[in-house]
């Protein structure tokens, strides 16, 4: 989809470079039954996780240093704020931006995009950037016009499908334009005018049962405003 050309020299910092940030888990109800203990120390001040030494093992503790670190205890909108908040503000100054989750099943990635929803103290980052676009329009000032799209879509194993398609098992391809970018081949877009459509469309991708990876893309108008988010 069509975005700005900007020049670097004007780009925000937080465009500039991957950020890489950890959350790690508080043990859940069977694992603190177990008599299990946390496998790692988490300092929120110096960005640092440090694996904790084994009982097992004669290997001193390693520590490793990261853009941002979360502990056990953080809230959900504490993460949205120090993590994901600067990215959609770019996107909504007509920069790209992604937001990508990665860890091993359990580890809590749908807890932290997702969260639940029902609570608003709980919604994870997806929701939540659902009211932080919403909000920004509805104090846009002028004669400001806003174009909001939104898709969903799948890639799981090299293919990429249509989650709110027709036909839900048509392989879509990758392409790319001179005027756009990289882009989808026909793949639906659906024009919301709140957060609860946004909501609602998530609601209906999740019932597709190829689901496995997800990305929703925003379109901020005039054509000369227009960003991309993606997020997992």
């Amino acid at each position: 989809m069509p975005s700005n050309k900007m020049d670097k020299s004007d780009k925000p910092e937080v465009m500039d470079s991957v950020k890489v940030v950890v959350r790690c888990r508080p043990l859940n109800q069977k694992e603190r039954s177990m008599g299990h203990k946390q496998a790692v120390s988490v300092d929120e001040n110096r960005g640092t996780i440090t694996v904790n030494k084994l009982e097992t093992t004669h290997e001193p503790p390693k520590t490793f240093t990261f853009d941002t670190v979360f502990g056990p205890d953080s809230k959900q909108l504490d993460v949205y704020n120090l993590t994901a908040r600067p990215i959609i503000d770019s996107v909504l100054e007509g920069y790209n931006g992604t937001i990508f989750a990665y860890g091993q099943t359990g580890t809590g990635k749908t807890f932290t995009m997702e969260g639940v929803r029902a609570v608003p103290e709980l919604r994870g980052i997806i929701p939540n950037s659902f009211a932080h676009v919403f909000g920004h329009i509805a104090k846009a000032e002028g004669d400001t016009r806003f174009l909001v799209r939104v898709s969903y879509l799948e890639i799981y194993n090299e293919e990429v499908r249509d989650l709110l398609g027709k036909d839900q098992m048509q392989r879509l391809e990758v392409k790319e334009r001179p005027d756009v970018g990289v882009y989808i081949k026909d793949l639906s877009g659906y024009v919301v005018n709140n957060a609860d459509d946004m909501d609602r469309i998530m609601t209906m991708g999740h019932k597709n049962p190829f689901k496995f990876m997800s990305i929703y893309t925003i379109c901020k108008a005039p054509p000369h405003k227009r960003g991309l988010w993606s997020g997992r």
